[in-house]
């Protein structure tokens, strides 16, 4: 990533070196019903900030025709290495667009656009560091939680939040959410069994 991330910016948007693809939609039992014979895909990189920072004093939607077309270079360029691996995408494609790390600043007020917030580097992982953080502060009622306390993405924020909670309420939350599953469990059988049983009368 470091030989990327020194790249001039003119020569970045075709040499993305990595991605993550993701179809939002096919996780979302209600996108048949509310959007049928369409999905959509979400492909994420990283970039360098500096690439996007002479925007960054710029409106939304008014960034005009250079900022545009930049973007739209990686978009392209990712879109097409998507399509190497999907090439049924290419001719199924209504909508696209591409944020970019101002964008970020703009709706989430991230440092830099950094969705992520916490560098995400192998130092992070190791298992001294994992052992060490806690969601706890040196200040008052301040605690750390989400992605940023245990690893980025959504399940890395809610056990991020599940370990604040754990902190804030003094207890093992992880065990009250197993009971409860066991609790909502037991509840759907019997649930189940009165409705066989009416049935069968």
């Amino acid at each position: 990533m470091d030989d990327f991330y020194n790249l001039e910016k003119d020569e970045a948007p075709e040499k993305v070196p990595l991605m993550f693809i993701t179809f939002p939609s096919a996780k979302d039992p209600t996108s048949k019903i509310h959007h049928p014979g369409k999905t959509c895909m979400t492909i994420l990189t990283m970039v360098n900030y500096e690439w996007f920072e002479e925007w960054k004093d710029t409106t939304v939607k008014k960034r005009g025709d250079n900022h545009m077309d930049y973007k739209m270079r990686f978009a392209m360029h990712l879109f097409d290495w998507a399509c190497m691996y999907f090439p049924k995408l290419r001719k199924k494609l209504v909508y696209q667009d591409i944020t970019t790390p101002v964008t970020n600043v703009h709706y989430l007020g991230v440092y830099c656009g950094a969705r992520y917030a916490a560098e995400h580097n192998l130092e992070r992982f190791h298992v001294e560091v994992m052992a060490k953080n806690r969601c706890n502060t040196p200040v008052k009622n301040l605690f750390i939680s989400g992605q940023d306390m245990f690893s980025c993405g959504i399940v890395g924020a809610v056990h991020g939040g599940l370990l604040f909670a754990s902190t804030a309420l003094g207890q093992i939350v992880y065990i009250n959410l197993l009971l409860l599953k066991k609790k909502l469990k037991k509840r759907k059988a019997r649930e189940m069994a009165a409705l066989t049983k009416e049935k069968l009368q």
